[in-house]
């Protein structure tokens, strides 16, 4: 049987006090890489009484089982998922006085994305900061190289309310590598039949790389190892991984 493997990836938490199937299973989207390997840890004894040289007696076992999934959407819980990290969902609830200081020619950057259809409001205590001494963009405002308006000057507080969009935040790298359950659901494209794979307990590796600026489409590019599941038990089950493949 010849092989083209396409399909979709589907990721759960790991958790020991769930069976496989009753894990939070969500679909990670495009993914244009799903591979794993297989490594030999081979022990063997030389011959010594032959002057021929040759090997008396040898061993393998298997050293590790390690893999790659290569995740095309930027999705926040694929981020999150890369990053070692957590997201969440903000709203669009208006921020007022939001703190910050003027320099001239500097990029204020806001603590959120700034709506730019509702025009933010820059004051020093009760004075209105003219619109003129600062250009609006998503991530914040610029300032003018020379402010006019009275009695604001470089160096003083000042506060920025706007309306936020509807955002989601990623924090990276605030926690150890995750432990998660894949669940494979593929279809061999040259006959069209179902091709399943299940990895129990697998500890991913962190983004090899996050590009932002770039001419092509990202790749969140993940390494993984699988680990035993002690969890999975029965006469002659893998603790590692089952295939399934339609006849």
């Amino acid at each position: 049987m010849s092989f083209i493997g396409t399909g979709k990836i589907k990721i759960a938490a790991y958790a020991s006090g769930a069976t496989f199937a009753a894990r939070k299973f969500v679909d990670v989207g495009n993914a244009s890489v799903f591979e794993y390997s297989f490594s030999e840890n081979k022990k063997e004894l030389l011959d010594y009484q032959d002057p021929a040289g040759g090997t008396a007696a040898s061993v393998t076992k298997i050293d590790k089982v390690e893999g790659k999934m290569d995740l095309r959407k930027f999705t926040a819980d694929n981020l999150a998922l890369a990053l070692w990290g957590s997201s969440s969902v903000l709203g669009v609830v208006a921020i007022t006085g939001e703190a910050h200081v003027i320099q001239p020619g500097a990029f204020i950057p806001t603590n959120r994305i700034i709506n730019q259809t509702i025009a933010p409001v820059v004051k020093k205590g009760a004075t209105v900061v003219a619109p003129a001494d600062y250009t609006v963009s998503a991530g914040g405002i610029t300032i003018a190289a020379t402010i006019t308006t009275a009695t604001v000057i470089a160096g003083d507080a000042i506060t920025i309310d706007y309306t936020p969009k509807a955002s989601n935040d990623v924090q990276a790298l605030i926690a150890s590598a995750p432990n998660v359950s894949i669940f494979f659901e593929g279809i061999n494209s040259v006959d069209g039949k179902a091709a399943m794979a299940r990895l129990y307990n697998v500890k991913l590796g962190v983004a090899s790389n996050v590009g932002q600026i770039g001419e092509d489409f990202g790749t969140l590019s993940l390494s993984f190892t699988v680990n035993k599941d002690t969890t999975v038990t029965g006469a002659g089950i893998s603790q590692f991984l089952k295939l399934e493949l339609e006849s």
